[in-house]
């Protein structure tokens, strides 16, 4: 019979958690309530305190999201994963929940705290859960055990795209008319809800074994975006100690203004629900629109489950974060390149992506045929006659669909993961040089790597031809059951070898400081400004081999193209304060 262990969280109350049924080392405490969304587009509040026992060993709700396909579904049809990915729930905006993974023999016995790891998911910012089967922890937890190296897993659930990421003149005025006023934030509900599980970890940790004090947070995708910008937000910084960013930094998904790119996704909700004020018009027989108070009343109205589902009916574009002059006050093209702006109490970075990111973003923004050739380079390459021959140089001329598609992807994994991961890197390193007195006497570490290795399934389905996608590496990370049901016995060898490196990360002994034990001494870069990085390659082996794959070419290509984009955006914006103050 599995134990049932009980934890004590003074000013939230008691939580019952489950032993792994596989892992019986591992204890798992599920659905933790961390914070309530009392209001739509209104920060949510701390979780009320609970009274009695709070049965903590069923996977809770997630987000309201878009229909959008696990790849895990794609990839296998074991009716334990089908059954587990049709268990989730999605209920309103209740979703606010973390689950904690931890060294059952850590609980019953007075021990030395240990480090913290805590996990935010991707997605696009769109869609995404804890609750994912991909991303269950208990392996990944049992692994640190087996190691010497415990830690405790936490991962988070928070608000996502229409409910997490919206913006609009309309929301501005809504919630400037708040009690909170002007300090409120807009559209970046789901960044808070993040630093409010960050805050709830450093608050209540300690209950659990863990040390609030050695935490390190890692993601993937929209997730690795989140804790790029929660490094350059002054009031989440201390919240963590480390970070690994799994292809994504800020400018991957960088953040907009809600009158411009913002507005497009409020005017289609209005449009998809009949708001918008050609429709209201239509209909009216006073030819009255609807007031912005009005539509925000309805929309409030409308269920979560509805509102999102506007989304499959029309993308117009992806969510971002919100230039907000709250959380983020400028143009993170501008910040992420300013070592000033970062965590000062950050001690190490791991940061890295996969060889053919590009792969995954075909279907959407790539150049599928030569019909989209020419769109696609205007987005992605400055218009003079200079930059288009150094764009050509750099990639070729497409002549055919192939050609394109290939071009295009490539272009996509330099634009999109690789010029981004560089920037952020040397900003990183530019805080070692600063003499204020929050960074005196700061080490920090630097640590990348590269994922090259294609799923062994992937060739076996005929698609090889993707390579090392967009998230190509997540089965390996955590190790999961439903993961390790599609890894060979290489990829699963392999899984163990980056289980253990990201252990050993979140245990500071990554560098030879450290002394970096298990047999990984190998793979560590020498110095803090290294150009060496950790590959995994693919035939499944990890190597040592150098940080950047990007040549000076294309680091100056993508620099200049950087400062086009703030350009065209600051005009944009400029066009559009104009166009307001004619109207007053």
């Amino acid at each position: 019979m599995p134990a049932k262990p009980q934890v004590v969280i003074p000013g939230c109350g008691t939580v019952q958690g489950v032993q792994a049924e596989l892992q019986p080392t591992v204890a798992k405490f599920l659905n933790i309530p961390y914070a309530t969304v009392v209001e739509r587009w209104r920060p949510a509040v701390k979780a009320a305190p609970w009274s009695g026992v709070r049965d903590c060993s069923v996977l809770g709700p997630a987000c309201p999201q878009p229909a959008n396909e696990n790849p895990l579904a794609n990839l296998t049809n074991n009716p334990k994963v089908a059954a587990a990915l049709s268990s989730i729930q999605y209920s309103e905006e209740h979703c606010l929940n973390m689950n904690i993974y931890t060294p059952l023999e850590h609980l019953t016995k007075a021990q030395t705290l240990i480090p913290v790891m805590v996990w935010i998911h991707g997605g696009g910012l769109m869609s995404g859960s804890n609750a994912l089967p991909l991303y269950d922890g208990t392996n990944f937890a049992a692994r640190s055990i087996q190691l010497g190296r415990p830690i405790i897993l936490v991962s988070i659930n928070y608000r996502l795209n229409y409910l997490g990421f919206m913006s609009s003149r309309e929301l501005i005025q809504d919630v400037h008319s708040s009690p909170g006023g002007t300090k409120t934030t807009v559209g970046n509900w789901g960044l808070l809800d993040q630093g409010m599980a960050l805050e709830w970890v450093r608050d209540h940790i300690h209950n659990f074994g863990g040390n609030a004090a050695d935490v390190t947070v890692f993601g993937e995708s929209a997730g690795a975006t989140s804790i790029g910008y929660h490094l350059l937000i002054p009031g989440h910084h201390g919240l963590f100690q480390r970070a690994i960013m799994q292809s994504g930094t800020p400018t991957t998904m960088a953040a907009g203004r809600a009158e411009i790119e913002g507005q497009r996704y409020f005017d289609h909700l209005c449009r998809h629900f009949q708001l918008d004020d050609d429709y209201v018009k239509k209909t009216s027989s006073e030819e009255k629109t609807l007031t912005a108070e009005e539509k925000m009343r309805r929309l409030r109205a409308i269920p979560a489950t509805e509102l999102v589902k506007a989304g499959d009916k029309g993308r117009v574009g992806m969510f971002t974060p919100t230039i907000d002059n709250v959380l983020i006050s400028a143009d993170v093209r501008d910040t992420i390149h300013d070592p000033t702006r970062y965590d000062p109490g950050l001690k190490a970075v791991m940061l890295g992506d996969c060889r053919d990111e590009g792969q995954a973003f075909m279907p959407t923004i790539g150049a599928r045929s030569m019909k989209r050739w020419e769109k696609f380079v205007a987005r992605y390459c400055p218009p003079t006659d200079e930059d288009r021959k150094e764009f050509e140089s750099m990639y070729g001329v497409a002549k055919t669909d192939k050609e394109a598609r290939r071009i295009s992807a490539q272009v996509l994994t330099d634009a999109v993961f690789a010029y981004p991961n560089y920037a952020a890197s040397v900003a990183l390193m530019k805080t070692l040089q600063l003499q204020s007195p929050q960074h005196q006497q700061r080490q920090l570490e630097m640590v990348r790597f590269h994922f090259d290795r294609p799923l062994q399934l992937l060739d076996d389905m005929g698609l090889r031809t993707l390579g090392a996608y967009h998230g190509s590496e997540l089965p390996y990370v955590f190790g999961s059951d439903a993961s390790r049901l599609i890894l060979s016995e290489n990829e699963k060898a392999l899984s163990q070898q980056m289980m253990d490196i990201w252990i050993l990360f979140a245990w500071g002994e990554t560098s030879r400081r450290y002394g970096l034990r298990h047999g990984l001494q190998s793979l560590l870069p020498k110095h803090a400004l290294s150009q060496e990085a950790i590959l995994f390659t693919e035939t499944c082996a990890v190597e040592r081999g150098l940080t950047e794959r990007m040549d000076h070419q294309k680091v100056a290509f993508w620099q200049r193209y950087e400062q086009w984009v703030r350009q065209r955006r600051a005009r944009q914006y400029a066009a559009l304060a104009k166009q307001a103050q004619n109207k007053l």
